[in-house]
């Protein structure tokens, strides 16, 4: 608890019994209940969750925005977090997000990864090259200024999940989101930048840079033109 407000993490799983363990013994004191959405999962996902006392929802249709969905309708902390469960997100710095939520009086605030690896590797610059075209179709489309449009770790009031409307099932879940947020103007919300190392993922990769990177660039111009998108 933070001040005043019940917190709850999500995190969405789905066969990550290796990176797991490190993200839950990150996850701090503050935070009151931890939500692992066990995602059609064929490993001990489940069981390793529930030995660090996490709540598992499963959720057997697979896609990242269905792991989200089942997540958001179950968690009942006044504020929420989400987090990856491949230790790539700094879960330890959900504190200080969540303060400077609370004193700046917003109500979402999106993690504006800024990578802190130089690795070189071809397939470290495709990842962060692709997020960058992404963000910028985002911009483009939606006249938002939204830096990084693919982030999955987030720090909200749950109120706020009856203001938006959120669609896909997928890997487009993430950029659905923010542009929902920020398109409201009911809903205050920011960005805010923490180091990111695209070499620190634990667990074999889920992502596939060409098909989920053509999806999610489909899906934002389906969104913006009201045209309905089937599998996103």
């Amino acid at each position: 608890m933070i001040k005043k407000y019940s917190v709850g993490l999500v995190i969405p799983a789905h066969n990550e019994e290796a990176g797991i363990p490190a993200v839950l013994e990150m996850v701090p004191d503050q935070v009151d209940k931890v939500f692992v959405v066990a995602n059609c999962c064929t490993d001990n996902t489940v069981a390793v969750a529930e030995k660090y006392g996490a709540i598992v929802i499963d959720q057997p249709i697979k896609g990242y925005g269905s792991a989200y969905k089942a997540g958001f309708a179950v968690v009942d902390t006044d504020i929420v977090c989400t987090a990856d469960a491949d230790g790539t997100y700094p879960v330890q710095d959900i504190p200080r997000l969540i303060e400077d939520m609370l004193e700046n009086q917003l109500d979402f605030i999106s993690v504006r990864r800024i990578p802190d690896d130089h690795s070189g590797t071809l397939n470290n610059i495709m990842r962060f090259g692709g997020n960058v075209i992404l963000t910028t179709f985002t911009m483009l489309l939606y006249f938002r200024k939204i830096m990084d449009s693919q982030s999955g770790m987030w720090v909200f009031h749950r109120r706020i999940l009856d203001k938006v409307n959120l669609t896909s099932d997928g890997m487009p879940f993430s950029e659905e989101l923010k542009i929902e947020v920020w398109n409201n103007k009911n809903i205050s919300c920011a960005e805010r930048s923490v180091p990111f190392s695209y070499s620190s993922r634990v667990g074999k990769a889920k992502l596939n840079l060409w098909r989920d990177g053509f999806r999610n660039l489909l899906f934002l111009f389906a969104k913006r033109f009201g045209i309905p998108m089937t599998g996103a």
